[in-house]
């Protein structure tokens, strides 16, 4: 049986689901081992599975820009720092956008963002 071909959520989406089940307030800056870290995800999560094609660091880049727009994350030393508003924003994200099937993946596969 094929997996999805598409994302059901946008990828600042998902990455805000992860945010809010991560319990590190700050990760690394470096986008091509985030796009990485998707990748990996696609090959143990059906949610992520549309990621296994590969997962373009411009993409990511622009998720974690439109986190940083919303102030979500800020910037600093090579890091992104997630705002207290922006865990808030996360937290609500999982709860309102995910079914709970979806909020578990996100659950484990934070485990793995947390490692980064």
């Amino acid at each position: 049986m094929a997996g999805p071909t598409s994302m059901r959520y946008q990828l600042h989406e998902v990455l805000m689901g992860m945010l809010a089940s991560t319990e590190a307030d700050s990760f690394s800056d470096d986008v091509p081992r985030l796009a990485a870290m998707f990748e990996g995800l696609a090959t143990r999560f059906p949610l992520f599975a549309p990621l296994a094609a590969g997962v373009d660091p411009a993409a990511v880049s622009n998720a974690l820009a439109k986190l940083e727009a919303t102030k979500c994350l800020t910037r600093a030393e090579q890091r992104y720092l997630l705002t207290e508003e922006g865990r808030a924003r996360c937290v609500s994200n999982k709860k309102t956008l995910f079914n709970q099937g979806d909020r578990e993946q996100l659950e484990a596969a934070a485990t793995v963002f947390n490692s980064l």
